[in-house]
């Protein structure tokens, strides 16, 4: 009996001692994405999927506040004759640098507790005529901006064929 007691103190020292040697994740402050995929669903949808890692967690816009701008923007281009892409001119007319964006709030995801680290993936619907106009190819270019003002890298999706 005694001899018991001894191996099931020496396992529960094991346990705690394995268990507590959970690796921390270290990202650096500023966010990093990488594009992930494309799915379009017809012509009028689609979604797109980003993996992100963040090493102080904040990520996202915190409840109530409307006055932050919007953290994460696709910028949209279209492939010329040429094949280089071209930012949009949406309003027909005006200046080339007149881009279309999309521009999205990301709900706040940081975690609770002394560790912030995340890393995860978000989705982004877009659900009204991303591929329009004359333009047979076009893609985006995505960035993800942090409540302390850290812009990640650009990324940009795969080429995307417009469905007429």
């Amino acid at each position: 009996m005694k001899q018991f007691i001894y191996i099931s103190f020496f396992l529960v020292i094991v346990a705690a001692s394995v268990s507590s040697c959970v690796k921390e994740k270290h990202f650096p402050p500023q966010p990093v994405i990488v594009f992930k995929e494309f799915v379009t669903y017809g012509h009028d949808s689609a979604d797109c999927f980003i993996t992100f890692k963040d090493g102080d967690g904040d990520i996202g816009i915190l409840a109530g506040d409307a006055v932050s701008p919007d953290d994460l923007k696709m910028k949209y281009l279209w492939k010329d004759p040429n094949g280089v892409f071209q930012p949009v001119d949406s309003s027909y007319g005006t200046s080339q640098f007149d881009t279309l964006f999309y521009s999205y709030r990301v709900p706040n995801i940081t975690p609770d507790g002394q560790y912030k680290a995340l890393d995860g993936e978000i989705k982004i619907k877009l659900r009204t005529a991303p591929l329009f106009g004359p333009h047979s190819i076009v893609k985006f270019e995505i960035t993800l901006r942090d409540r302390a003002g850290n812009k990640s890298n650009m990324v940009s999706t795969n080429e995307i064929p417009v469905i007429p």
